[in-house]
């Protein structure tokens, strides 16, 4: 006021009013700090396979070195019973878990078809290629052996995947509420002992002095002890663990997703407890939004085609217009501009793409785990091969490349794919090693392929569409 009443006095001169929005502040949440640590991963070169890691427990550079640094603890020693998560970046830490001989249980993924699966090696196979495969997610499925919730389980350590963590022990992850929900189910199965230890191997950047408090509730698994490639932290645990399942911050459709929850509560319900669920559909598990799928209108023009001249719109009885023509359209006709329409044109359909016959096929074997299908790739494009389609099965130690017969595919008159014999591909890939980082670790040493023909065949995955001989090969998984 004072300074209004100066200007009207003449005693002072307008200021500069500063109009600029100043931006809001971010909400802060658990996903607000998710996506920051996802972005820092990705932007940062430090998350490796799969990516990109968002809404996944992120895999990072230096899972191996935090396993082993989590080995090198007493808890680790000590424990004969340890469930991990089944996330890629506690891989390393299954890996020594069957190497040390320790029980290893490994939660069945989301919970779909079971609850937990106890790994055992088959007779005779405990190389390191046999734990290997063990510990993938097929290999789960191959050598786990389920057990229920009634089983009797007693663990001595709980090794769980984050996406960021506190040194107050508050844990963060991707979102989906398995790894609190795989905690809950244990208590009931008195699985977890007052002196369980529970610890989360994780990057040095997934580690934040503190998180706020208020953005956890007591079904949040609290972190005892974190592990990463660097450090090892010892948390103050500002919070308690939960005492089983939290039936009223769960609805049924999460009931229907995981029916070992549905088995639980009959059990829990038949003893006389209170297992009420929450009518609204609003629980632990932060679903992202998906946008509805717009529906694609019929252009009037196409209806005219249909169903003859003298259409009218709907509102519009006996009202001849012009029909309404799609934007595509609009836009040819502007390049059409000054030239005549002829009578009775209409734009032909495009005969459909013959399907391309696969002429011959080679087998790949002996391909490291460790090696990605992009190193493949260019080793292939250094010896001049170009195969049509490659059949990825890097995980089992294989792979199947398809060339197609010469011929036109495009169109008459266009080159299509070019000659290639099965002589020459086996003679471009014979002594082809793949693999190695240099590091000296005999696992990742580079490795002889074997190249080999094999019987032509159309892979499974026949929706891929045929790329041409210039261009990369279409990947089946």
């Amino acid at each position: 006021m004072a300074e209004i009443a100066k200007m009207q006095n003449g005693d002072g001169t307008p200021t500069a009013v500063d109009n600029t929005k100043k931006p809001l502040p971010e909400e802060v949440t658990k996903q607000s700090y998710r996506v920051k640590v996802w972005r820092h991963l990705e932007t940062n070169g430090l998350a490796v396979f799969p990516r990109p890691v968002y809404n996944r427990i992120p895999n990072f550079k230096g899972a191996q070195e935090a396993a082993a640094k989590l080995a090198e603890l007493d808890v680790f020693k000590n424990a004969n019973t340890v469930k991990v998560n089944p996330d890629k970046p506690q891989e390393p830490v299954r890996v020594i878990c069957l190497e040390q001989q320790k029980t290893l249980y490994v939660p069945v993924p989301r919970l779909q078809t079971g609850f937990l699966n106890r790994l055992e090696l088959p007779e005779g196979e405990t190389g390191p290629a046999a734990i290997r495969k063990a510990v993938s997610r097929n290999g789960m499925e191959t050598y786990g052996k389920p057990i229920g919730i009634e089983d009797t389980v007693s663990l001595d350590l709980v090794v769980m995947g984050s996406v960021a963590v506190s040194k107050e022990g508050y844990r963060i992850g991707k979102g989906r509420g398995y790894g609190d929900l795989e905690f809950g189910l244990m208590m009931h199965m008195k699985a977890i002992k007052p002196d369980t230890v529970v610890v989360t191997t994780v990057h040095d950047c997934q580690v934040f002095d503190t998180l706020p408090a208020e953005l956890f509730g007591p079904h949040d698994v609290p972190i005892d002890i974190i592990v990463t490639p660097t450090q090892v932290i010892e948390t103050q645990r500002m919070s308690q663990r939960p005492t089983g399942i939290l039936w009223h911050l769960l609805s049924n459709r999460r009931l229907q997703l995981m029916p070992i929850l549905g088995q639980l509560r009959d059990i829990e319900m038949l003893a006389g407890r209170a297992c009420t669920l929450k009518e609204v559909d609003t629980d632990v598990e932060e679903r992202t939004v998906q946008r509805p799928r717009r529906v694609r209108r019929r252009t009037r023009e196409r209806k005219s085609h249909s169903e003859g001249e003298g259409n009218t719109t709907e509102g519009e009885d006996g009202k001849p217009g012009k029909p309404r023509r799609s934007n595509r359209n609009r836009r040819n006709s502007t390049k059409s501009a000054g030239k005549e329409p002829r009578e009775g044109d209409a734009k032909p359909r495009r005969p459909k793409r013959q399907r391309p016959v696969i002429d011959f096929s080679v087998k790949i074997s002996n391909i490291s785990p460790n090696t990605r299908v992009r190193d493949l790739k260019q080793a292939l494009s250094e010896r001049g091969v170009k195969p049509q389609i490659m059949v990825w099965k890097g995980f089992r130690g294989f792979c199947y490349l398809h060339f197609f017969k010469p011929g036109p595919q495009k169109g008459e008159g266009d080159s299509g794919v070019s000659a290639v014999s099965m002589e020459g591909v086996l003679s471009a890939l014979a002594q082809m090693s793949l693999g190695g980082s240099g590091d000296g670790d005999a696992e990742d040493k580079p490795r002889l392929l074997a190249v080999e023909p094999a019987p032509p065949r159309q892979p499974h995955a026949e929706r891929a569409a045929p790329t041409p001989a210039s261009a990369p090969a279409a990947e089946v998984q």
